[in-house]
């Protein structure tokens, strides 16, 4: 069965038919070929039973979040706020844009989004202080990868409700991981610019620009502290306290910084509804097909097939990293988290792994995927804004991602990156 899965997703994948159409036109033929007319009424089922699941109310409003977030033009004060701490150091604006995407990943959530709002102020800034053009959309595009690691995350939700898995104990688990990436990108950043003599070398700006930079960026910075502190506090759950991020948003867009318009929210709902429709539908097509796997046994065959190749930790969890790594480049992270988690992760709990530990393995090696040549989503979005071309950007990224996968290495065989919090706040025994 899985070589006829196989044969049949695939060639509509790369003719270019929409991922979630893909899955249920596998499913259909799947169940064409095991001859049982019943089954195809658990098609319709199956789609609407997985979309009662309660957490995935809290996708829309986190995207909802970021829209209000986008709109409300916080890029530039997250952006003032990075400078006054990391500007000063050798290549500051390289340093200034990776801080940034880490500041602004526990807004928005969305590698892409960062990509755009940080590469559309800091590339241009980059380049009239003579960075070279490649490096700037390199730093922009691998700094990205930040966005789905830290909470809070449309990834972790999804492989929360896949799972079974808390979502408060994923979004802990995000934290260390999204710092420890972003550290390891800026002693490349640095090294590069040392070498090469990129940036300005400038003096502290003083404790008042510090405070002022403070005063306009952390009203923006509470979002993810109003988001872990309702949570943990237990004055809220993760759907309950998405809607509040919104409604805080809001908030801080009409009253704060009084950036946002009425005229506004149109776009915003817009674009909150397509994104939002897009992942359910493809969340429902793929769990239809997560039960076919499961019905066909699949997972059992799939694990004795790692097990087969060895039964050492470390060796079967670079085997997966691998291709988690190659599924991130090609395949929509929605989709691989859910059909590759439930294949993956009963091979990962038996080797002693936590659910939280790998849903944060699958998410890091995902959204890494993204800004992997020669088909990751982020580098089309960075070629756009940088004006370079996909083979400069490709070659210019590659210190940036081998950084990255070094942080994937330490996160994936050190879980105290990943379950240290957890561990504190009693989601990890």
């Amino acid at each position: 069965m899985l070589g006829f899965l196989g044969i049949t997703f695939f060639p509509m994948l790369f003719l270019g038919v929409p991922v979630a159409f893909s899955l249920a036109l596998a499913t259909i033929f799947a169940y064409v070929k095991m001859g049982d007319p019943r089954l195809f009424m658990l098609i319709p089922q199956r789609m609407f039973t997985s979309m009662e699941h309660v957490v995935l109310l809290a996708i829309p409003f986190f995207i909802l979040t970021g829209e209000i977030m986008n709109r409300a033009q916080l890029t530039d004060k997250l952006v003032k706020l990075a400078g006054t701490f990391v500007g000063g150091l050798r290549g500051g604006l390289a340093h200034t844009n990776i801080m940034s995407s880490m500041l602004f990943a526990g807004i928005t959530g969305s590698a892409v989004a960062d990509t755009v709002a940080i590469g559309s102020i800091l590339i241009p800034a980059m380049k009239k202080e003579k960075y070279e053009e490649n490096f700037t959309a390199a730093v922009t595009a691998a700094s990205s990868v930040i966005g789905p690691i830290v909470p809070p995350s449309i990834p972790m939700l999804i492989y929360s409700s896949v799972m079974n898995v808390s979502v408060a104990g994923m979004f802990l688990g995000g934290f260390m991981p999204g710092i420890l990436v972003g550290l390891c990108l800026m002693v490349i950043a640095w090294i590069i610019s040392f070498r090469k003599g990129y940036g300005i070398m400038r003096s502290f700006p003083g404790f008042m620009a510090l405070l002022a930079a403070m005063r306009d960026g952390v009203p923006a910075l509470l979002m993810p502290v109003i988001i872990m502190g309702g949570i943990l506090g237990g004055f809220f759950s993760p759907t309950q306290a998405s809607a509040v991020a919104a409604l805080y948003g809001l908030i801080v867009g009409f009253v704060f910084y009084r950036t946002l318009h009425l005229r506004d929210l149109r776009p915003i709902l817009k674009s909150t509804v397509s994104a939002t429709a897009m992942i359910l539908f493809l969340l429902a097509c793929a769990k239809s097909f997560s039960w076919l796997i499961a019905y066909t046994q699949l997972v059992k065959h799939v694990t004795n097939v790692f097990l087969s190749i060895s039964t050492d930790k470390v060796v079967i969890l670079l085997i997966m990293n691998l291709i988690l790594l190659v599924a991130g480049m090609f395949l929509d992270m929605g989709f691989s988290i859910v059909v590759l988690a439930p294949l993956m992760a009963p091979v990962a709990y038996s080797l002693g792994v936590h659910p939280i530990h790998f849903g944060l393995i699958i998410c890091v090696n995902l959204t890494i995927g993204l800004a992997t040549p020669p088909l990751g989503l982020i580098l089309f979005a960075a070629c756009g804004i940088g004006k370079v071309t996909l083979t400069n950007l490709s070659k210019a990224i590659v210190p940036f991602l081998l950084a990255e996968v070094f942080a994937l290495l330490l996160i994936t065989y050190i879980p105290f990156f990943t379950l240290y919090f957890p561990k504190i706040f009693g989601y990890v025994k």
